[in-house]
Formats: C-alpha cells, structure tokens, sequence
C-alpha cells in the first residue's frame, strides 16, 4: 500500500493502538496507557494536544522504519470499503475515527485492484450481514 504524501490517519485524533502480542515494542514508543474493562492494559501512541502522532514531522512520519503495527497495516481504502456508512458515522461521532481518513479513503479508494474489492466485500459480508 502506497499512501503516497497523505498522513490524514497520523493527524485524526483517532486511537492510534500498540499492539504488544503482535510485536510492537511499548517502551520504544512515547505511549500512553489505560485499562480496558476486563482489567487488562492498553497502550496508545502519544499525541499532541491537536492530535496528531507526535512521530508525524512536515514530511511525514519520523519513526517510518520502526513504525508500528496499526501503521504498517493500516488501510484507509479498505477501512472505507469495509465499514458501512452508519458505522463510518458511528466511529467519526465517538472521536474513534476522523471524517478526513474515511474521505480520504473514499478518494483512493479506485486504487483498489479487483482482488482487494472483492476481499473488502467479502469482510463486509461477513461482518455487516
């Protein structure tokens, strides 16, 4: 995936999750951390008051090489493709995700091979039915 200059996701005041049991390395990050309800902790990227990654510099990210997993696996086309609009809404009310990442999404979203669209389809399926 090539998201080319947009970094619309490192600026969008979403929770941008360290996955720990997927091998990304907490204490190597500026992170904050909670608990969940079953008591369990859960570590997010830090971010400035605005928030953006504290690790997006003007050119883009700063920690590209070691960035995390969410980073390296996030795909704002298929995020768009995937989730149906109510759903979309639902995550840009509760501050879990940003208008500008699901546009943006939605406006690269025809970069999408055949095979990946019938992939976002198929988990739309799945899930939403």
């Amino acid at each position: 995936m090539n998201c080319g200059t947009c970094t619309e996701c490192c600026k969008s005041s979403q929770g941008l999750f360290l996955h720990p049991e997927q091998g990304d390395a907490v204490e190597s990050y500026r992170h904050t951390s909670a608990f969940n309800q079953e008591g369990n902790p859960v570590y997010l990227l830090e971010t400035t008051p605005v928030g953006a990654c504290v690790y997006l510099g003007e050119t883009g990210c700063t920690i590209y090489e070691r960035r995390p997993l969410l980073c390296r696996t996030f795909d704002c086309r298929k995020h768009y493709m995937i989730l149906p609009r109510q759903d979309r809404d639902n995550l840009v009310r509760l501050g879990l995700s940003s208008r500008a990442v699901f546009n943006a999404g939605r406006s690269r979203v025809k970069t999408l091979s055949d095979e990946e669209r019938a992939e976002c389809a198929q988990t739309r399926e799945e899930f939403f039915s």
